[in-house]
């Protein structure tokens, strides 16, 4: 069954504070010293496996606890940027199409959600300070990379079309084939199939069964063939009166010469016609 391609929608952003580390495995991951052991530590956290996405994954989680690290965050201002981080991702990547500007305005209400202190609605755990250095953080690091994070979480969409026209045979749906082998499977069992006609009923077949076949499987002339065929046959004819008509007259002229040498008198050649561009003398005066 093919995978559901979720339409960018409106997400409603909540206050994210221990959403996703509580305060024992912050101080866990704070104490660890060596990167190896933090990744190991988080990797049994969010209870993620050794598969690609989730090696990328910790680089992003891991490069965030870092930057909260550098800049000395408390405990829940470390928990909450992680949770903002986490929540974005998962924004970004829930469907396949682009909806870069409503990641970005997602996480732009989330950070206004922790910045603010507006209880019960937004409580204040960064400083408009730290909301600035936040923000050009999660730009450069996420957003500059925003395209590569779609391509590797997201389904790939692909669309099959099909056109169907009026005297012609259907295009065939396309088969899924899921590995190289299967598609050779089929191509083998293509030609096993065509290999076990029976010789006695190829043998069998007459003449004329055979031209009827010929004349069925015969495609009928297009609309354009039919025009073209037209005005060809239309021109011919035309070419055929014309030379016709020279023919004729050509004769008449050659029996009407003939009759007056018969008759002992000179026939009258025609006067040659006149150069447009005049005689030799007057070119040369």
């Amino acid at each position: 069954m093919p995978p559901i391609l979720n339409i960018p929608g409106n997400k409603k952003p909540a206050l994210s504070i221990w959403a996703d580390l509580s305060v024992h495995q912050v101080d866990q991951l704070n104490a660890e010293i060596t990167t190896n052991g933090k990744r190991q530590l988080l990797r049994s956290i969010l209870k993620f496996d050794e598969s690609p996405r989730s090696e990328i994954l910790l680089d992003l989680y891991l490069n965030t606890l870092r930057f909260a690290k550098l800049h000395k965050y408390k405990r829940d201002q470390t928990s909450a940027l992680f949770s903002v981080v986490k929540q974005t991702h998962d924004t970004a990547t829930s469907t396949p199409f682009g909806n870069m500007e409503e990641c970005f305005e997602y996480f732009r209400e989330l950070m206004l959600l922790h910045t603010v202190h507006r209880p019960p609605w937004s409580i204040e755990v960064f400083n408009a300070a730290q909301l600035e250095e936040i923000t050009a953080h999660v730009i450069n690091t996420y957003f500059r990379h925003y395209k590569l994070y779609k391509y590797a979480f997201t389904p790939k969409v692909r669309l099959d079309l099909s056109i169907n026209y009026e005297g012609r045979v259907p295009t065939p749906e396309p088969i899924e084939l899921d590995d190289d082998d299967d598609q050779d499977d089929m191509i083998v069992a293509s030609e096993k199939a065509s290999e076990q006609v029976s010789p006695r009923s190829a043998a069998t077949d007459s003449p004329k069964q055979d031209a009827v076949k010929q004349d069925e499987t015969h495609e009928q002339p297009s609309e354009l063939e039919i025009v073209v065929r037209k005005a060809v046959t239309e021109q011919i004819k035309q070419m055929q009166q014309t030379v016709e008509k020279q023919l004729h007259d050509t004769d008449q002229i050659i029996n009407e010469k003939i009759q007056m040498l018969e008759q002992g008198q000179t026939p009258v050649s025609p006067k040659p016609r006149k150069s447009p561009k005049g005689s030799a003398k007057s070119r040369k005066k």
